[in-house]
């Protein structure tokens, strides 16, 4: 055996592998995609015929049918679900104008003191705010024509009366009454400020 036909062995570090390996794969590369392609269009090709041959033979055919059928329901009830959505957003848009247009309009008719500018207007948004303009209105009109309005009003006139006393320059009042009066509220502030104990300073 001579030495040229001795086999040595032959080791290649990983760095030269690597360069192999990207040659081989670019050489090959062309030839492969034409291979792939060629195997993809035979696979379509027998799908057809293949496939529900497949799905029986693996016991799935009757449900998947079932799985069709409920998908396809399911989709279709989604998209008129989503039509109708638009459909009553585009309704309550429409009618929330109106109502905002009559709702200003009627505020400055009777001058009430609030706006129908809401953020996310709704039929709560201008339900609640209305419902409040009207029980303010119908407590108006009661404070106007029962008893218990008219004592009300007593009330409040009295004290803005005693306030408005109070806010007079130079007022006196005997000192033993008026300390009782702040002591014990506004029985005690009204005998103390009466026309009896109270005078004014004259400005001389």
């Amino acid at each position: 055996m001579t030495n040229k036909d001795t086999h040595k062995p032959v080791i290649f570090s990983d760095k030269k592998i690597k360069i192999y390996e990207k040659i081989i794969k670019e050489q090959t590369a062309e030839k492969k995609r034409e291979l792939n392609r060629t195997l993809d269009n035979k696979a379509d090709g027998q799908m057809k015929k293949e496939y529900p041959s497949f799905l029986k033979t693996i016991k799935v055919k009757k449900e998947l049918d079932i799985l069709q059928k409920a998908d396809s329901e399911l989709k279709e009830f989604e998209r008129q679900l989503e039509n109708k959505k638009q459909r009553l957003k585009e309704a309550v848009k429409i009618a929330v104008k109106k109502c905002q247009a009559i709702c200003e309009r009627q505020a400055k008719i009777n001058d009430w003191d609030t706006n129908f500018d809401f953020y996310d207007p709704d039929f709560d948004s201008f339900n609640n705010k209305l419902e409040q303009i009207c029980r303010d209105e119908i407590t108006r009109k009661l404070r106007k024509s029962t008893v218990e309005g008219k004592q009300l009003d007593e009330i409040d006139n009295r004290m803005k009366n005693l306030l408005l006393t109070l806010s007079y320059p130079h007022l006196t009042a005997k000192a033993v009454d008026l300390n009782k009066a702040l002591e014990n509220g506004g029985s005690m502030l009204a005998i103390a400020l009466n026309p009896d104990t109270l005078k004014q300073i004259s400005n001389n």
